[in-house]
């Protein structure tokens, strides 16, 4: 894509199309904001911006046909070069390789770039082994840190880059370019602009069928801890029933947990500001408003603000080797209460 097809972030445009303009790409940059914002493909189009054949002068863009171009869509390009964790970490052995490639010059390109996706996960060693290059990278190589934990990189890491911060897009223009570019009826574009915060690049990829089956699901829990599930009144004694529930949720793999637990956070969030008389306008979930409304009406301010509170801090917890089974039932047991 070319700086003309990116959507958001028109500061971040205007900067490094200025850079391109000045001829000041020798620098190492972090672009830092949550996943999904167009981060990396910022850096792609950087890349092939300064190295396409085409490029008009006025507007240092790509033209995304030239070879050069789409080499580095396909990943080919020899003078675009991006490191990832290998494993859980960036190891110090590719930190020590990026460093010597990146004094070579440019062997079809004017300009190197070296994409480091998951910055954060850098180990220290490896860290340290950059610092001197970050310092005073080679003025035919340019290096972009990609990352959404910024806090998590070095400090001595971030004084040695230029950081240019990037955000979601406002969900009235990501309804917008949803609706227009996939198609999609109004309301749907406008559920997926608040589930993903505006983050595109989720809201390409996520099913919403799926998305609303997990919902109903998690919204069905949250009638039996108000208290409100009665389509199965005297067949289980409702402790048992929230027993099993904590049982069921306790047994999913790492990643549907955390899934999990997001959306239902979520959907607490909702229930709060309907609770306390917030603006509509800020809920996530605006196609169940009514079954949110009624939720709201029955679960107490005082218990849903427990419930969220407690699992805001289990997931903060699930970096240890917390038991999920056990702190949801004590969680969902609260609502015994």
């Amino acid at each position: 894509m070319s700086f003309k097809s990116l959507v958001g972030n028109e500061r971040n445009k205007e900067i490094l199309k200025r850079l391109l303009d000045q001829k000041r790409l020798g620098s190492t940059f972090v672009f830092s904001g949550p996943e999904g914002v167009g981060k990396r493909q910022f850096a792609l189009t950087l890349a092939k911006s300064a190295n396409c054949a085409h490029a008009n002068s006025g507007s240092f863009d790509s033209c995304d046909e030239c070879p050069s171009c789409q080499r580095t869509d396909r990943g080919t390009h020899s003078d675009v070069v991006t490191v990832r964790p290998d494993g859980n970490f960036i190891k110090v052995d590719q930190a020590r390789e990026l460093a010597r490639e990146l004094f070579f010059r440019p062997r079809e390109g004017g300009q190197r770039f070296f994409i480091i996706d998951e910055a954060d996960r850098l180990r220290e060693e490896a860290a340290s082994a950059l610092l001197k290059t970050l310092e005073e990278p080679p003025l035919t190589s340019t290096i972009m840190l990609i990352t959404s934990r910024p806090s998590s990189l070095l400090p001595t890491v971030l004084s040695r880059a230029q950081r240019i911060p990037f955000s979601a897009l406002p969900y009235d223009e990501m309804e917008t370019y949803l609706s227009q570019n996939f198609h999609r009826p109004r309301d749907e574009s406008a559920l997926l602009a608040r589930v993903t915060e505006g983050r595109i690049g989720q809201a390409t990829a996520i099913d919403l069928s799926v998305y609303r089956k997990e919902r109903r699901e998690l919204l069905e829990l949250i009638e039996l801890l108000a208290g409100n599930d009665d389509s199965n009144a005297g067949a289980q004694p409702r402790r048992v029933r929230l027993m099993k529930a904590a049982e069921h949720f306790g047994k999913l793999d790492r990643q549907s947990f955390e899934k999990m637990l997001s959306l239902l956070i979520r959907l607490l969030r909702d229930l709060l500001i309907l609770a306390a008389k917030g603006p509509e306008s800020e809920i996530t979930n605006i196609d169940e408003r009514e079954t949110l409304a009624r939720l709201a009406q029955s679960a107490t301010l005082e218990k849903v603000i427990y419930w969220s509170d407690k699992l805001s801090e289990l997931r903060e917890n699930m970096i240890v080797n917390v038991n999920l089974r056990i702190a949801l039932d004590d969680i969902f047991q609260s609502a015994e209460c």
